[in-house]
C-alpha cells in the first residue's frame, strides 16, 4: 500500500512540475516593454563603405530583374516544411545567420540568388555560419554567389558571376 502511495505522489509531482514548465513558457508579458536604465540604444551602419559599393553596383546589375536587398536573416525567407522538433531545430540553426544581399524577384518575391561576401576565416564561427547557409540555400533551390570584398568588381563581371545575360 506504501508504495502505491509513494508512487501516486510521485506521478502528481511529474504532471505538477510539467504543468508548470508548459505555463510557464505560454506565460505573457504583464508590464510592457521598457528598456532598462543605463542600457544605451543608438543607431549603427548597416553595411560596411565596401559593402555599399557593392550593393550600387548589384542594383545596377540586376536593374529590373531583382530587387535587392541586404542583411536578411536566413530563416526570413525559407520555408521549413517538418516535424515540430526538427522544425524548431533547424530554425533555431538559423535564427541568428544573415544572407549579405538578398536578390527578390519583383513579382514572386521569392529571394532566387544570394551573394555572400568572403569573410575572414581566421574569424571564430564563420566557417560554421557558412556552412548552414549554404546547406539552407542548397536545400532551397536558392543560388549562391561568394564575393571578395576588397577587390574591385566590375559591372561585365558581376553580371557574369550572376549568370545574368541580356536576354534574360
Amino acid at each position: 500500500m506504501k508504495l502505491l502511495l509513494v508512487g501516486a505522489v510521485l506521478v502528481g509531482i511529474i504532471m505538477l512540475w510539467r504543468y508548470l514548465k508548459k505555463t510557464r513558457r505560454r506565460k505573457k508579458r504583464t508590464t510592457p516593454f521598457a528598456i532598462p536604465s543605463g542600457v544605451t540604444i543608438g543607431s549603427t551602419r548597416l553595411l560596411e563603405e565596401e559593402e555599399v559599393a557593392l550593393y550600387g553596383l548589384l542594383q545596377m546589375a540586376v536593374q529590373e530583374r531583382y530587387l535587392v536587398f541586404s542583411q536578411v536573416p536566413l530563416w526570413s525567407f525559407v520555408e521549413v516544411e517538418a516535424e515540430a522538433k526538427v522544425r524548431s531545430d533547424l530554425l533555431r540553426e538559423m535564427a541568428l545567420k544573415r544572407v549579405d544581399f538578398a536578390l527578390v524577384h519583383p513579382g514572386s518575391c521569392r529571394v532566387e540568388h544570394v551573394v555572400q561576401i568572403e569573410r575572414d576565416p581566421s574569424l571564430p564561427h564563420q566557417d560554421e555560419g557558412l556552412s548552414v547557409i549554404e546547406s539552407v540555400l542548397d536545400a532551397a533551390g536558392i543560388k549562391l554567389t561568394t564575393l571578395q570584398p576588397k577587390k574591385s568588381h566590375t559591372l561585365p563581371d558581376l553580371t557574369a558571376r550572376l549568370g545574368i545575360t541580356a536576354e534574360e
